[in-house]
C-alpha cells in the first residue's frame, strides 16, 4: 500500500506542469499522501513488535 501511494504521488508530479501558480497544490497533496503512507506503513510493521513500554503498561493490573 505504502508503493501505491508513493508511486501515485510520483506520477502526480511527472504528469503535472510545475511551472503553473497552482503546482504547489500538486506537490502538497502528493507529500501529504506519501507522508500518510509511510506512517501507515510504520504502524503495521510495529504491530509485529510491541515496544517494551507498551508489554509492561499492558501486564499492570489496574487496581495498582
Amino acid at each position: 500500500m505504502c508503493l501505491v501511494f508513493v508511486a501515485f504521488a510520483t506520477w502526480a508530479v511527472r504528469t503535472s506542469d510545475l511551472h503553473t501558480p497552482d503546482a504547489w497544490k500538486t506537490v502538497l497533496l502528493a507529500n501529504i499522501g506519501t507522508v500518510s503512507a509511510i506512517r501507515y506503513f510504520r504502524r503495521q510493521v510495529g504491530q509485529g513488535r510491541p515496544s517494551r513500554s507498551r508489554s509492561r503498561s499492558r501486564s499492570r493490573s489496574p487496581s495498582s
